[in-house]
C-alpha cells in the first residue's frame, strides 16, 4: 500500500506543469488545455513528463532550476538546526528533484573526484532523510496536528505522517480507547 501512494506521488510529480522555453517551433501543440501554435522563444508550461522528453530532444529548455549537491547540504544543515519538534519547509519536488540529482550525479562519476561528490551527495541525502523522518515520526507521537505541519512536509512524507498517525492511532485505541489519544 506505502508503495503505491509513493508510485502515486512520482505520477503526480511527472504530471505537474513547469515552464519551458521554446527552441524550436511545435507547430500546433496543446498548451494549457488550448491547442494553439507554439514557436521557438516562446514561454509555456508543459506536463513534467513532456517537457523532460521535449528537452531530451532539444526542442526546449527546462526553466526549473535542478537541485544542487550544496543544496542539498545545506538543507541537511538547516534541518539540524530547527530543533528536534519543528521541521523545514522543502521544495513541494524535493525528492523527486534528489532522486533525478542523485542519477546525473551518478552516471557522471567518471573520475575519482566526481565519485568523491555522488559518495558525499549519498551520505548528506541519507542523513538528511533520517533526520526528517525522524522529526516526522517524532512529531506522530507528540500527536501533532497535521495542520499544524502540512504546509513544511513534501507529499511523500504527509504520506507517512499520515499512515504514522492511523497505524499509532488504531495501536492506541486497541490498548486503552479514548484514553491516550483522542482525535
Amino acid at each position: 500500500m506505502f508503495d503505491l501512494l509513493l508510485t502515486t506521488t512520482r505520477v503526480i510529480y511527472d504530471l505537474k506543469s513547469v515552464k519551458v522555453a521554446v527552441l524550436k517551433d511545435l507547430g500546433k501543440f496543446p498548451v494549457d488545455g488550448d491547442v494553439s501554435a507554439v514557436s521557438r522563444g516562446q514561454e509555456v508550461e508543459l506536463p513534467r513528463w513532456l517537457a523532460k522528453k521535449l528537452s531530451e530532444l532539444g526542442v526546449v529548455e527546462i526553466r526549473l532550476r535542478p537541485t544542487t549537491p550544496d543544496e542539498v547540504g545545506k538543507y541537511l544543515i538547516s534541518e539540524k538546526n530547527v530543533g528536534k519538534s519543528s521541521i523545514n519547509k522543502l521544495r513541494d519536488d524535493f525528492y523527486y528533484e534528489v532522486r533525478e540529482l542523485l542519477s546525473r550525479v551518478k552516471s557522471s562519476s567518471v573520475d575519482a573526484d566526481s565519485a568523491i561528490a555522488a559518495i558525499r551527495l549519498e551520505s548528506n541525502l541519507r542523513d538528511f532523510i533520517r533526520l526528517r523522518m525522524n522529526k516526522i515520526i517524532n512529531l506522530t507521537v507528540l500527536n501533532t496536528t497535521r495542520e499544524r505541519i502540512e504546509g513544511n512536509l513534501t507529499i511523500e512524507e504527509l504520506v507517512l505522517f499520515k499512515m504514522l498517525n492511523d497505524l499509532l492511532s488504531s495501536w492506541l485505541n486497541q490498548l486503552a480507547p479514548k484514553v491516550l489519544r483522542s482525535e
